[in-house]
């Protein structure tokens, strides 16, 4: 199946769930959805966007079934293959703990050897953290359902996205069941990661792609349309002014 019809103008793009960027719901898809959306817009082409788990959007993109990934972090085994964006946002990643459980951590990955971690199958969390020769590391599908591991005290801590996570336990129904139990974030965080949109170097249309979303960001940019969908999804000035510097630099 091409990802890209000369006719329809429409790209065909994968991602997953990856709350408050990328939500999945019709009525609110997520702020960073309706940015991509919106900018390929004003280059006149159409974007679908499919909602899986991490692992398989990347087995889409690698096949060439789908032009690109959205919400990729950098990884120097994966740009080997992948085309990056300019950074669209940022997330921090961290290390989550259930509230009744002491974990020593001392900013050290080395402090991380005793315990058992979970993390979304193919995430990236940092160079480092993925090949650290003395972490156990452990693998679900998805953010949400290692957070689900934690609290079920099946593993001792989660590596993940930290607004994904929190955005997770406050919505997610079977996370909100657990509620005599809180889930709290160790300091200091392990890295802070941009949001990329990533396509393979082997699909014949993938700098095409990743040339109309720059300009059409630039464009949305310029426009004002960037700061409508932000105010949409309720940013505050300091944080509409954040990511408009960041694209600035687009």
């Amino acid at each position: 199946m091409l990802s890209f019809s000369i006719n329809s103008q429409t790209w065909q793009l994968v991602t997953e769930p990856f709350p408050p960027y990328f939500i999945g719901e019709q009525s609110k898809p997520g702020w960073l959805h309706e940015v991509i959306v919106a900018a390929l817009k004003t280059q006149g082409q159409k974007a679908s966007i499919e909602y899986t788990h991490w692992a398989r959007a990347l087995k889409l993109a690698k096949r060439n079934k789908r032009v690109a990934v959205l919400g990729a972090f950098h990884n120097h085994a994966r740009a080997a293959d992948y085309y990056y964006s300019h950074p669209l946002a940022v997330a921090n990643t961290v290390l989550f703990k259930r509230a009744d459980t002491d974990i020593l951590y001392t900013g050290s990955l080395y402090s991380l050897a005793p315990y058992t971690i979970s993390k979304g199958e193919d995430y990236v969390v940092s160079d480092s953290f993925e090949s650290h020769p003395q972490l156990t590391i452990v693998t679900a599908d998805s953010l949400a359902d290692s957070l689900l591991l934690l609290l079920n005290g099946r593993v001792d801590l989660v590596a993940g996205s930290k607004e994904v996570g929190q955005y997770w336990l406050a919505n997610n129904e079977r996370l909100r069941a657990f509620k005599e139990k809180q889930v709290s974030v160790l300091k200091p965080y392990l890295a802070s990661q941009y949001l990329h949109v990533i396509s393979a170097k082997s699909h014949p249309q993938a700098l095409h792609f990743q040339n109309s979303l720059r300009i059409g960001v630039e464009e949305l940019l310029a426009s004002g349309g960037l700061e409508k969908i932000l105010r949409h999804y309720e940013f505050s000035d300091i944080e509409i002014n954040k990511i408009k510097r960041l694209l600035s630099k687009i």
